[in-house]
């Protein structure tokens, strides 16, 4: 039975179980969207540990379990630091756990995250769904914040500037940055997608050189990845 621990590093405190079996492939650390539920992520955790995967689900900084603020600084930073961490070696299971690979799963806001530590050429590899490249040019994002203030108060705490900031993609913006190992990176894409728009990922994806699979599907979220989805992430990390 596989069992789902948790864990801090320094600020950020995230959720992991380690491949029950003989072998591992690496670290897989995930990044969800905005908002989510971390708890509806742990089926897709241990359907990923039992395919061969230490999975690591840290929270943003400033948001859930973690501290912080968010929003404070790109949330990538965070991550990065956590990817740093896991490689020099942190304590799991009262033995010290070193990441052997980082691969990178994110949707959405995660997507965008992702791609953003791609850029930097900390991860192995990395997987998107239907990536946030630009906040501009979200349908409805402006309401967003209010939500967020009104359902998820206690577990989503930022300051409004900086809120702004990543409204007009000046906390980052993909377009500006040049992805490292563009054979390394993959993007997921919805066909039929209102959130995150087709065109704007294949020109991304031929910009930077990157592979992008069209799915005849809506936005692909982490809660949403069919088992057929699942089997090509699996092969493509592999």
């Amino acid at each position: 039975m596989i069992t789902i621990k948790s864990s801090r590093d320094k600020d950020l405190y995230f959720t992991y179980t380690l491949s029950e079996s003989s072998f591992s492939y690496g670290a897989l650390i995930i990044l969800d969207g905005l908002p989510s539920r971390p708890a509806s992520k742990d089926q897709l955790i241990k359907k990923l540990s039992g395919h061969g995967f230490d999975v690591f689900f840290p929270r943003y900084e400033g948001t859930w379990e973690s501290k912080g603020e968010f929003l404070k600084r790109p949330p990538s930073q965070g991550i990065i630091e956590f990817i740093e961490a896991l490689q020099k070696g942190v304590s799991l299971n009262d033995k010290k756990y070193f990441a052997r690979k980082i691969f990178l799963l994110g949707s959405s806001f995660g997507g965008g995250v992702a791609l953003d530590v791609a850029a930097k050429g900390v991860a192995d590899k990395t997987c998107v769904l239907s990536p946030v490249i630009s906040f501009r040019r979200v349908p409805g994002i402006k309401t967003l914040e209010d939500y967020l203030r009104t359902a998820y108060s206690k577990d989503y705490r930022f300051n409004s500037k900086n809120w702004q900031k990543l409204l007009e993609d000046n906390l980052w913006n993909l377009d500006n940055f040049q992805i490292k190992n563009p054979s390394n990176v993959l993007i997921m894409a919805g066909n039929v997608d209102e959130q995150i728009k087709k065109a704007d990922l294949i020109k991304f994806g031929k910009k930077n050189k990157i592979k992008v699979n069209i799915y005849n599907f809506g936005h692909i979220t982490l809660s949403k990845i069919t088992e057929s989805i699942l089997e090509e992430i699996r092969g493509f990390f592999f």
